[in-house]
């Protein structure tokens, strides 16, 4: 692990970092914020302990750009007892921690524990999230197959009347006209269906990214119903979204389309003969200082059993050996990887995913999300 300790009291970074390097962690010291973007763009560290209180840029300036420039490196405040307010204003910013000064060893080999837990938590992660969207891929790439073929079929057949069109009106004064512009048209309509079509691979065919901005929830949701929107009419399964726009969560749009769509899948799912899903998006507070944005999934299906709740969001947990093929008994699929992936992706944004039965039937699943404007 790769450890950057900026302080700028050398009388406490250096010998903190003799005792670190002979626990056998690679560990690098900045006196302030500029030296530490060089020596981060240079090689980026896994953790920063990083000094509230430092000359020019402040700790908490810093960790706003290393949140964005590095949004993989875990960053913990160091304070003294008078930059509390700081300390607090960091946490909001993204620092995963914060230690008072002075601190003992064993608090900071805790840190550093914690910080190789998230990281070996994100690997497993994207593994797991890149599994999932080739599985994905594949699924859509072979009903694309089958649906491209349609509406070329229609503009082979329109091509074809085009030119008896034309071979007619060039033997009798060019009558027949209004045949090829409806031919024309049914050409462009088709082709516009076609590359409706094509935009399903648009979301699993990219990469996860790990640069992070405020999000649209909105917008991001209307791109994943793209993929979805012809399996619901087919299930008649109705939408009711609500989504308030006003707070933006922080984090990746690639990452929040994969986790909508998982869980819009699983909705579905859940609901084989139709029903109500119902998506509800707004900002929310514990009633202190913690905000973030719930994005809410519900169904209207019977509903996740007892004895399967403890273990949703483990990979490949399923309820097949019932059910050999299709939706579990209670309606929910559970198998693969999706709410794995769903709940890992969230997890590394600093969220959380959560799924609750609701009283009058059905399930929720609950994604919480930092608020970009927290800082």
């Amino acid at each position: 692990m790769r450890i950057l300790i900026v302080d700028d009291e050398p009388s406490f970074s250096l010998p903190l970092a003799e005792r670190l390097q002979l626990r056998g962690m690679e560990i690098t010291t900045a006196l302030d914020a500029q030296e530490a973007l060089s020596i981060m763009q240079h090689a980026p560290h896994d953790l920063i302990f990083l000094d509230v209180g430092l000359p020019g840029m402040d700790g908490v300036a810093l960790l706003k750009v290393l949140h964005e420039q590095f949004p993989q490196t875990d960053v913990v405040m160091l304070s003294g007892a008078g930059d509390m307010d700081k300390a607090v204003q960091a946490m909001r910013c993204g620092a995963v921690n914060w230690l008072s000064k002075p601190m003992r060893l064993d608090d900071i080999l805790n840190e550093c524990r914690k910080a190789g837990e998230r990281i070996a938590a994100r690997q497993e992660a994207a593994r797991l999230a890149e599994t999932a969207r080739w599985r994905s891929l594949g699924r859509v790439a072979e009903g694309v197959a089958h649906e491209v073929n349609n509406p070329l079929n229609i503009i082979v057949q329109a091509a074809g009347l085009i030119r008896d069109c034309l071979e007619e009106a060039e033997a009798a004064s060019l009558p027949g006209m209004e045949d090829v512009f409806d031919a024309l048209l049914k050409i462009r309509t088709q082709c516009l269906r076609v590359r409706e079509i094509t935009k399903k691979l648009l979301i699993l065919g990219h990469g996860l990214d790990n640069s992070i901005r405020p999000l649209d929830v909105a917008v991001e949701l209307e791109q994943v119903l793209v993929l979805l929107r012809e399996r619901m009419e087919k299930a008649g399964v109705e939408l009711e979204m609500q989504i308030d726009s006003n707070g933006k969560p922080l984090g990746s749009s690639t990452e929040l389309r994969q986790i909508c769509l998982h869980l819009l899948e699983n909705a579905l799912d859940a609901m084989p003969d139709g029903g109500v899903m119902r998506l509800n998006g707004q900002v929310r507070s514990d009633g202190h200082s913690r905000h973030w944005y719930e994005l809410r999934v519900q169904d209207s299906g019977a509903g996740i059993p007892e004895a399967d709740m403890p273990h949703i969001f483990e990979p490949f947990f399923s309820t097949r050996a019932l059910l050999p093929s299709g939706p579990g008994p209670n309606g929910h699929r559970y198998a693969g990887l999706g709410l794995a992936v769903a709940r890992s992706l969230a997890s590394t944004r600093n969220g959380e995913l959560t799924a609750i039965n609701d009283k009058d039937g059905g399930a929720v699943f609950c994604l919480r999300l930092p608020l970009a404007e927290a800082c």
